[in-house]
């Protein structure tokens, strides 16, 4: 299971994607880490950064992306939380040593 960080670093990453098989496959594998982490519901989900950065980019494969400002704060809301969730983990791994 991925913690947060990684999931919110790999929904960024995976913006320069082409492959709308693969991003779909990918969707679905951050949707069950997501549940895993405990954003559980469906409104959790589909409201998550995680989830609309990974749609989004569904959506610009499939050619049916509009530019909005949801989009555009889904991406920076996973850019935010994956660096201060680093932050944290990074700060907690000083104290496992």
């Amino acid at each position: 299971m991925r913690t947060i960080s990684e999931l919110a670093k790999e929904a960024c990453e995976v913006q320069n994607a082409c492959n709308i098989r693969a991003v779909a496959r990918g969707l679905v594998r951050a949707l069950d880490d997501l549940d895993a982490q405990g954003v559980g519901g469906t409104d959790a989900l589909c409201a998550h950064a995680v989830t609309r950065a990974w749609v989004d980019k569904l959506a610009s494969l499939a050619g049916v992306q509009g530019i909005s400002d949801n989009a555009i704060a889904a991406h920076g809301d996973c850019d935010k939380l994956w660096a201060h969730l680093r932050t944290v983990e990074e700060f907690g791994q000083q104290f496992r040593k």
